[in-house]
């Protein structure tokens, strides 16, 4: 007798060894799972250069763009054209010879040098501003400390000298304050300080380790930078390869999506703040007001962060203004007040634009979110992220209620309360807030309009002609 093979039964037994032994791996996965996550952890730790150098090449990538195609490759192909001009002039009637010189090879790699070079200089330039200044700001703060509480303390005599009891009051307050500063000075910064340097002088080999991860991020920024274009082939080329065409053509423009929300709200963000530490720097040198370098960069570096960054660095640098010059300071708050009206009116728009698409609130709830997630870093990618989750979002249920020829505008919802499942038409509220009561016997149910996205939806209107009135 001839046995029969049947299929069903091998896939039966294919199926339920897999789910045996899934089951089997993740038992042991939750087992070992502080392994797992161990060796998760150094795997990524070894590719730590390269995350800083993705992210740096990401960052620099605008400028070296606008390096080398508005610029370089222009001025080459110009000077191209006009050696043929004259050789044409020259020789007429003869071909001349062909081009020879790589304009776009000699671009790319001058893009790439100038960028990096920018950059190197930007952090040195902010390295060689703060650190100066900083020092100068604590050691001053430090030295000229009584002289700031006897100079608050004389304030206060003159200003209460007609109310004794107020007096007392008020300089037994400042003089609590001024040996609490005094008491904090000697007592925990100093020993901070040596804490710090104790765990600085412990943890050199971490240290070192975290500066060679960021030069060895420069080197790969460079690779980024010059091959972006083939890695970005590349990574189409594994998309089409894994994928069927219509689900990599969705992945490739959701990607294209998250990069245009990233790109353009960091590098304009980047470039405002840039513009906003300028102007603070040269408007209070103008002014002779103090601390001008330290109080640009900081309001510089914390405009990067939307909405609270502005505050954030004020608060340094107006305890520094209020001992320096308690007037000085009621300037600069003025100055902040003009430059930070400026820079959301008029500057940011010009630069960012309506790069997110969130309004005030989910720009406020997507920061809020980065922030418990990501820490300090959640401060700036928050909202690009959200803006992309959100456009995402948006996007599946406009899709979802097109296909139930239902309005994907939110405004046609506000004053429905609810939708009759047989006929779809919304039933608005009996009394909403807009209509008098004059109107009440008016009908009160309203049909969508309805989005014919078949072929057959012609004659549905024409079945149900009352839909048109």
């Amino acid at each position: 007798m001839k046995f029969k093979w049947d299929k069903r039964y091998l896939y039966w037994g294919v199926t339920g060894f897999l789910t045996i032994a899934a089951a089997i791996v993740f038992y042991l996965s939750l087992d070992h799972f502080g392994e797992i996550m161990e060796n998760i952890g150094r795997f990524l730790s070894v590719l730590t250069p390269v995350l800083y150098g993705f992210i740096i090449a990401y960052v620099l990538s605008p400028i070296a763009n606008y390096i080398e195609k508005p610029c370089l490759r222009r001025l080459f192909y110009t000077i191209q054209d006009k050696k043929r001009e004259r050789f044409l002039k020259k020789n007429p009637g003869k071909e001349p010879p062909a081009k020879t010189f790589p304009v776009r090879k000699v671009a790319r790699v001058l893009s790439v040098t100038l960028t990096m070079i920018i950059a190197l200089a930007v952090i040195t330039g902010v390295t060689w501003i703060m650190l100066p200044q900083l020092i100068e700001t604590i050691t001053a703060l430090v030295n000229n400390m009584p002289e700031y509480i006897r100079e608050v303390t004389n304030w206060v005599e003159k200003i209460f000298e007609d109310n004794p009891q107020l007096e007392a009051y008020v300089l037994q307050f400042t003089n609590g304050i001024s040996d609490m500063v005094n008491k904090w000075l000697t007592t925990d910064l100093l020993p901070q300080m040596n804490d710090i340097w104790n765990l600085i002088s412990s943890n050199v080999m971490n240290i070192l380790g975290l500066f060679t991860n960021i030069l060895l991020g420069l080197v790969i920024a460079v690779y980024f930078l010059n091959s972006k274009e083939l890695f970005a082939a590349q990574a189409k080329k594994i998309i089409y390869c894994i994928f069927n065409t219509k689900h990599a053509n969705k992945i490739i423009s959701a990607t294209r999506d998250v990069h245009k929300s990233f790109g353009q709200f960091i590098t304009g963000k980047l470039i405002d703040s840039f513009i906003i530490g300028a102007l603070y720097i040269v408007i209070m040198n103008i002014f002779n007001m103090p601390y001008a370098l330290l109080a640009g960069v900081i309001m510089g570096i914390t405009s990067i962060i939307p909405f609270f960054g502005p505050f954030i660095g004020a608060v340094p640098c107006v305890l520094l203004m209020l001992l320096a010059d308690p007037i000085q300071c009621i300037y600069f708050l003025i100055l902040m007040i003009i430059i930070q009206q400026f820079d959301g009116n008029v500057l940011a728009p010009k630069i960012i634009g309506d790069s997110t698409g969130l309004s005030s609130f989910w720009v406020i709830f997507g920061m809020l979110v980065g922030q418990a997630i990501f820490g300090f870093a959640g401060l700036i990618i928050g909202i690009p992220l959200f803006a992309v989750i959100y456009s995402f979002i948006k996007n599946r249920v406009k899709n979802g209620l097109e296909d139930k020829n239902l309005p994907s505008d939110s405004n046609e919802y506000r004053d429905i309360h609810h939708i009759d499942p047989e006929t779809g038409e919304a039933v608005m509220f009996p009394h909403p807030p807009y209509v008098k009561k004059k109107n009440e016997k008016k009908a009160v149910v309203f049909p969508f309009k309805k989005k014919n996205r078949n072929k057959n939806s012609e004659n549905d209107n024409q079945d149900n002609p009352g839909d048109k009135e």
